[in-house]
């Protein structure tokens, strides 16, 4: 399999079979989205340009989508939104995937997305998330990319909250921050390292470096749940990568791509985070 970007050619070495167990990474324990497709997600033992351990590879393509419900009562799942993914989601060692994050923490991954990934102006309507920290209607935050031609071709930083029908799983954005041109962005390995203070206060924070620049530092609430809220799945924030497009006109207009990431770490600071 060959992977195209710039005057290079990146050629996977080992490839091993489809993975469908845990992943340690970085003291991050992943597992596969329930709502993947079918043998869409890789593991992969080598891959040129890229130190690591293990690379993770995780595909797109159209015509089809996963039927089976989010479990949370209201019966839908990715088929109901044209919407497809492959990601990994990060859970515990029982198989619980409802609990907080640290309530400070540093992220770290390099990320690949091949120049040939199709994007704003080449995939159907809709919009990417390649990482997030789920919460329980809406992500707290994610990276995330819009491919209809009304929105800047960039990578953002994006927090949602709840709004609208909670049967829908409306969500409304209140913060978008653009980290790079995705045309600038596409084509070689990126590394980047991100500082979360998750709070539903003021007193919350996200920066994020991109290749050693500060690109984005956002004050303010964190997290889009109160600590009050009710529902047993309140203070879910749970850690997810690879690339989920939502929200198409239907999943038989969805071209393929792949997109890799490598060295997914999780520490209490950012020295920790390059050992």
């Amino acid at each position: 399999m060959k992977i195209f970007v710039p005057q290079v050619i990146l050629v996977v070495a080992i490839v091993l079979a489809t993975f469908s167990g845990p992943s340690n990474a970085g003291g991050v324990r992943f597992e596969q989205s329930a709502s993947n497709l079918p043998n869409s997600y890789k593991r992969l033992r080598k891959f040129e340009g890229i130190e690591a351990k293990r690379i993770h590879s995780f595909s797109i393509y159209g015509g089809d989508c996963v039927t089976s419900a989010y479990g949370d009562g209201t019966g839908k799942g990715d088929c109901s939104y044209g919407s497809v993914r492959s990601m990994l989601r990060e859970s515990k060692g029982d198989g619980r995937w409802v609990f907080p994050q640290p309530s400070e923490a540093w992220y770290g991954w390099d990320m690949l997305i091949p120049d040939s990934f199709p994007t704003r102006g080449s995939q159907t309507k809709g919009g990417y998330i390649f990482a997030q920290w789920k919460g329980y209607r809406c992500t707290h935050a994610s990276l995330s990319h819009w491919t209809s031609k009304g929105n800047d071709d960039a990578l953002f930083l994006k927090l949602q909250v709840a709004s609208g029908d909670p049967a829908n799983h409306e969500c409304k954005n209140v913060v978008r921050i653009p980290l790079m041109k995705m045309r600038d962005f596409k084509g070689q390995w990126r590394n980047f390292q991100v500082f979360a203070k998750w709070s539903h206060q003021s007193d919350g924070q996200i920066i994020i470096y991109l290749d050693g620049q500060q690109v984005a530092n956002y004050k303010g609430p964190t997290l889009n749940v109160p600590p009050n809220h009710p529902h047993k799945k309140a203070k879910m924030n749970h850690f997810d990568i690879g690339v989920y497009l939502c929200c198409t006109a239907g999943v038989k207009h969805v071209r393929p791509g792949t997109v890799y990431f490598a060295n997914v770490k999780r520490a209490g600071s950012q020295k920790k985070l390059s050992r």
